[in-house]
This record gives structure tokens, C-alpha cells and sequence, in this order.
């Protein structure tokens, strides 16, 4: 039986390495190696039980905001529009959730937290590569995506373009290393602005600053500078489109979104408890809250007005709740923690959530949708574990 549990161990950290090579590449490489991670950790529990063994989980200090929303979401049920819509929302919220705590409780070392999230930055320089050399150089497209829709590749961009940068400016590495990772992070911004995702450009800017702001706050004139120039240089059709975020009247892409908004917060006004049910904004947006043209959208193109219209004034808060408390987290750790390595990548999770859920989510809702949200609560969970093992020699040199 030893050997069998050892096997599952083996088993479900392979399958999270091939998770995080996948994050990027392909949405079902990413969901075979999620499933098959999750039942490994079943089956071993299972076992432990069978031989009366201890099952443990690692305590973490957010599960309560975590478990608030989740009830919050399972309250909007009452009176939904549409039920089975109502399940697949369920569905999409509980799948990050147990991926979280699949991570959390399986993964035990550093080297395999640096070893996954080494998996992550192979996964997005391939797709990065796939989507200069081959979509934008080769096919002509404009706007590259690689294999997923452009916002939520421009939201994997703004996330692992966050933690290279991180890394090379900060962290004490060979020159070797530097030189790889400046190349990683000219083709990741590269990538970033051929995505043309405002929100992504918003959400990386964003989420630098505050990378900044935290770490070495006389660096942000150099890189406002920076930003500055980078624009100025931008072909103009680039500059067109960072000119068009500002455009409220004839942008076409804008005035959807504040039509979807202005729906979003008449839909919460007659429904202010609970909503009209999670994932259900499009049945209620054509049930008489249509905004002239604007089509039907799956979603409000915000996540915050989206929760509020889908699960009423409780949903709404409880996500607030959640977001504060993980932000508190890794701000205290980051704080705490005087690992190098460490107090970097908890600094790097604590800007892409700022830059990706926070910043993006005002003109996206992305809390949960399977790319963005499965590869930032699976990096959300790496810095959990990062936390307990510092604590953990903290606990030992004591």
C-alpha cells in the first residue's frame, strides 16, 4: 500500500507538471492534467482511509472567504433564470477551487513549486512563439492569440510577463540567466502587444506598477519612462488602439461593454439580493434589459458588475471579500518572508491577481474562466505552499 500511495504521489505531481505545460499551449492538455491530478488525490485519500491512516489539509487563512462565495453563488440558485445555466457556473467556480486545493495539499518542496512554475514560462514562450513566428509573421494575423480568444491569452501574457520581469531585475541570478530571461520578457511583451487586449495592457501596467511600488519604488519613474517610450515607437496602429481606450462614443468594442454594464446594473437594481443566478446574464440581458446595439453577451465584460447582476448584492460582496483577503495574505507574507526566490514570486502573485483579476476584470470577467482562472489560482496555490515552508524553517531555527 506504500508503495501504491508513493505512486499517487509520483502520479499527481506529473500531472500538475503537464497541467502547467499545457496552462498555456492547450486548454485540454490542461483539463486531462488537472482531472487526472484530482482523482489521484481521491484515490489516495481514499486508501488512507481504507488502512485508517490520517487524512490531513493544509490550513489555509483564506478558505473561509473562499467557502463565503461559494455559498454566496449556491443562494443565487434561488429563483435563477435558468438551472442548468446555473449548474455550469457552479461547475466553472468549483473546478478552480478544487484545483486550488488540489495544489495546496500535494505539492510539499520548493523544488517542485520552482520546477512547476518553470513548466508555466515554457508553456507561455512556446505559445508566445507560436503567435509572433507563426500567426502574426507567417499566417498575417493581426491580432495573435495563439490557441485561445485574444483576452484571455492577453491575460496569461500580462501574468508571466509580470513574474519574468520580476525575476530579472530582481532576483540575483548568473548573467546567463539574465540574458535568457530578457529575451523571454522582449518576446513576452512582443506578444502582449500584438494581443491588442487593452484590458491585458491595462492589467500588466497595473500590476508592474505595484510590482514596483512594493519592491524598489525609485525604479517607477524609469519604468513610466519606459512605458512612455514603448508607446511613442508603437506602429500606429497599436497607438490607435491604446488611443481608442479613452474613446466612449465610436469605439464600438467600448460602447458594448458600457451597454453590457448599464444592463449589468439595472438587472442587480431589480434583483439586489441574489441576483438572476450564477452564469446567467445573457438569458436575463434578453429577457427585457437589452441595450440598443448591443448584442446578447455570455457575460458583462466586467466581473464585478457581472457578479453583482448574477448573484445579487451577497455574491458581490462575498468576491470582494475574497479578493481583499488573498491580497492581505500576500502582502503579509511578502513582508515577512526574506527568501529571495520566496519573497519574489509571492510579490509576482500578489501584482498579476492586481493586474489580471483586479485591473483586467473591470473590462472582463475572468474570475473564473478556465485559462485565466485555473493558471493564476494554480500560481495563487504555489505561493500558499511557498508561505508554509518558509514558516515551516522559520518553526525550525527557533
Amino acid at each position: 500500500m506504500n508503495k501504491v500511495l508513493k505512486g499517487l504521489d509520483k502520479f499527481i505531481i506529473g500531472s500538475l507538471l503537464f497541467m502547467m505545460f499545457s496552462s498555456a499551449i492547450s486548454i485540454g492538455g490542461s483539463s486531462i492534467g488537472m482531472g487526472f491530478a484530482f482523482l489521484a488525490w481521491i484515490i489516495k485519500m481514499m486508501i488512507k482511509k481504507i488502512k485508517s491512516e490520517e487524512i490531513s489539509f493544509v490550513a489555509v487563512p483564506f478558505s473561509n472567504a473562499i467557502w463565503l462565495l461559494f455559498a454566496a453563488i449556491l443562494i443565487s440558485f434561488i429563483g435563477t433564470y435558468n438551472f442548468q445555466q446555473s449548474l455550469e457556473g457552479l461547475e466553472d467556480y468549483l473546478i478552480v477551487i478544487l484545483l486550488f486545493y488540489t495544489v495546496v495539499n500535494n505539492v510539499k518542496d520548493l523544488e517542485t513549486v520552482k520546477k512547476m512554475f518553470g513548466f508555466g514560462v515554457l508553456s507561455i514562450i512556446l505559445s508566445s512563439l507560436y503567435g509572433v513566428f507563426y500567426q502574426y509573421l507567417y499566417q498575417g494575423i493581426s491580432r495573435i492569440d495563439s490557441t485561445f480568444m485574444a483576452l484571455d491569452f492577453g491575460a496569461l501574457l500580462l501574468m508571466y510577463s509580470i513574474f519574468v520581469m520580476t525575476y530579472l531585475f530582481f532576483a540575483e541570478n548568473s548573467l546567463k540567466f539574465k540574458y535568457l530571461s530578457a529575451s523571454a520578457l522582449i518576446l513576452l511583451l512582443v506578444t502582449l502587444i500584438l494581443n491588442k487586449s487593452r484590458g491585458a495592457w491595462l492589467g500588466f501596467a497595473g500590476g508592474s506598477f505595484m510590482t514596483f511600488w512594493l519592491y524598489k519604488k525609485k525604479l517607477i519613474p524609469i519604468f513610466l519612462i519606459a512605458l512612455i517610450v514603448i508607446v511613442l515607437l508603437a506602429p500606429a496602429a497599436i497607438q490607435d488602439r491604446i488611443i481608442s481606450i479613452t474613446d466612449l462614443k465610436n469605439n464600438k468594442s467600448n460602447t458594448t461593454r458600457l451597454g453590457l454594464w448599464k444592463s449589468a446594473l439595472i438587472i442587480f437594481k431589480d434583483n439586489p439580493v441574489n441576483g438572476v443566478g450564477i452564469n446567467n446574464f445573457r438569458p436575463a440581458y434578453k429577457s427585457g434589459y437589452e441595450q440598443e446595439g448591443v448584442p446578447p453577451f455570455s457575460h458583462a465584460h466586467n466581473s464585478y458588475l457581472n457578479f453583482l447582476s448574477e448573484t445579487g448584492i451577497l455574491g458581490f460582496s462575498a468576491l470582494i471579500y475574497l479578493f481583499f483577503d488573498i491580497l492581505k495574505y500576500l502582502y503579509l507574507a511578502y513582508k515577512k518572508i526574506e527568501d529571495k526566490f520566496s519573497k519574489l514570486f509571492i510579490l509576482s502573485v500578489f501584482s498579476s491577481f492586481v493586474g489580471a483579476f483586479v485591473i483586467q476584470g473591470m473590462t472582463e470577467s475572468n474570475f473564473s474562466k478556465s485559462v485565466v482562472g485555473r493558471t493564476l489560482w494554480f500560481l495563487i496555490a504555489l505561493a500558499v505552499i511557498i508561505v508554509q515552508i518558509n514558516e515551516q524553517k522559520a518553526e525550525l531555527s527557533n
